[in-house]
């Protein structure tokens, strides 16, 4: 699977940060959406046909906090990874962000070659979550065949005794015939 099947959502209340982190994400082969505050995040998250893959939220936003945004990108998805990005960084909200099912928490200022390397992660860790769930349907419909043919397998075996058994009872009635056949009817030439 090609990054291009993921799906991000970036949102900072800074035009150009924003802008910057969209035209550079979209250079990884990520499909990018963007948002200024958490309403509109709100509103791109519900409206989405599928959830987003990945959420890049800043901290601080005008109507809210990133956390929010967290939040409701759990709610839609708990396969979404959401990662905080915060120029006012502290523990008590690295630790709040963790604990709320955040994948990282990154501090400004940062270089684009380190949120590439965070960008790349979170795209490997989707594809290799969406390889594994196929692998793992692949595995549950070989088992759900195996079983399939286990259960052939047993009926077969059942049909053959069944059969054995009408052999061995039409064996015996054919002697118990001949037996009748031979002394109501010696051999002539006897």
């Amino acid at each position: 699977m090609g990054a291009g099947e993921v799906r991000i959502l970036i949102v900072d209340d800074d035009e150009d940060m924003r802008a910057t982190l969209a035209e550079f994400v979209v250079t990884l082969g990520v499909e990018v959406t963007t948002a200024a505050e958490v309403a509109e995040a709100r509103r791109l998250l519900l409206a989405a046909e599928k959830p987003f893959d990945i959420v890049l939220t800043d901290l601080k936003l005008p109507d809210g906090s990133g956390l929010d945004v967290l939040l409701a990108a759990r709610d839609r998805s708990k396969e979404s990874l959401i990662t905080i990005v915060t120029g006012y960084a502290s523990l008590d909200t690295a630790v709040a962000a963790i604990r709320a099912g955040a994948y990282d928490y990154m501090t400004k200022p940062f270089t684009l070659d380190e949120i590439g390397v965070q960008v790349r992660n979170m795209v490997n860790r989707v594809s290799l979550g969406r390889e594994n769930a196929q692998l793992s349907l692949r595995l549950q419909e070989s088992y759900r065949q195996l079983d399939l043919l286990r259960r052939k397998r047993s009926e077969t075996a059942r049909l053959q005794d069944e059969i054995r058994g009408e052999l061995k009872e039409n064996s015996r009635k054919l002697d118990l015939l001949l037996e009748l056949l031979t002394a109501t009817h010696p051999n002539p030439s006897s």
